[in-house]
């Protein structure tokens, strides 16, 4: 991890007027009041980094053991998000706390969690906690793509099987809600709770389940096996056994730099894998298709699209 510059510390060295060159230089960056990094390092960053490292340099700013929650709990559990993270970290403060907001910090009027884990240093919400939470959130689209991802089952290399973390399943998660309510956003987590699936494979797929149901399509089946006489070909995103339709959605998780799998194969070699696989697949299926990004990203688009292959609202 990046070193990151306290204020108070270089005050208490005397090194305070270098600190104060080096910013005026634009050697270093500031995260937020007294804390800075490295400038190179910080234009390096990608923005789930910035956002994790802005949470950090909270942290060291508060009192030890403060609780960090919501999204800020959700980035440093390596969830994912449509959309951009919030400009300020997210702190419990206690019932009588009560929900208040200053420079860079949201406070919540929550209890603290018993469970609460330490990552990167910062002190957070347990998984289960940190879920529920993102759940109330008004964003269904992004409330599910991070409820997929933290009950989706571990695979080698994911950030949760390297801490051994072993996620909460979804009635784990909507008995806990029972014990919660009445809560605000109680029946907005359930609606939310009860939609997400940890067989999603990918932010895009959960995006595209949630576009599907906003159509009042039918919901498919996730990750369906398909088998040909050289036996099986793979397991299909989504598919609708009413049209024997198997939908396939392309995502950053499967190609490219940043691909969590098949790392041993360049990218033109997956993408040759892949065709391979489609064709086999197409010949054991009656429909097949792959809607581009932008058109899975605008909902009318995707109308047309469903229905050019036979889906359509019940």
């Amino acid at each position: 991890m990046a070193t990151l510059f306290l204020a108070r510390e270089a005050h208490t060295l005397g090194s305070d007027r270098e600190l104060r060159r080096q910013c005026q230089c634009g050697d270093l960056h500031r995260i937020r009041r007294g804390v800075y990094v490295a400038k190179a390092h910080w234009n390096e960053l990608k923005p789930d980094d910035r956002y994790r490292m802005l949470v950090r340099a909270t942290a060291l700013t508060q009192r030890p053991g403060t609780q960090f929650s919501h999204d800020s709990a959700a980035a440093m559990w390596r969830l994912p998000t449509f959309g951009r993270w919030p400009t300020m970290a997210h702190t419990l403060v206690g019932p009588r706390g009560g929900g208040v907001t200053r420079a860079g910090l949201q406070c919540h009027s929550f209890e603290p969690d018993p469970d609460a884990q330490v990552i990167d240093g910062v002190t957070i919400t347990s998984l289960a906690r940190t879920l529920l939470d993102v759940a109330t959130q008004p964003s269904f689209v992004r409330a599910v793509t991070m409820l997929d991802a933290g009950i989706r089952a571990p695979e080698p290399g994911d950030f949760l099987h390297t801490l051994g973390v072993v996620p909460p399943t979804r009635d784990d998660l909507l008995t806990l809600l029972l014990e919660r309510t009445p809560h605000f956003a109680s029946a907005r987590a359930q609606r939310a709770l009860e939609f997400a699936d940890g067989r999603s494979g990918s932010p895009r797929e959960s995006l595209f389940r949630c576009q599907c149901h906003a159509l009042g399509l039918p919901a498919p089946e996730l990750q369906v096996p398909f088998y040909d006489e050289d036996g099986l070909i793979g397991y299909a995103d989504t598919y609708w056994k009413h049209l024997d339709l198997v939908i396939e959605i392309d995502g950053d998780v499967k190609y490219g730099d940043d691909r969590k799998y098949q790392l041993d194969m360049t990218p033109q070699e997956i993408l040759l894998a892949e065709k391979r696989r489609e064709d086999r697949m197409r010949r054991v299926v009656t429909r097949f298709a792959r809607p581009p990004k932008a058109v899975i990203g605008d909902r009318h688009r995707l109308r047309g699209f469903l229905a050019h292959h036979g889906l359509v609202p019940e």
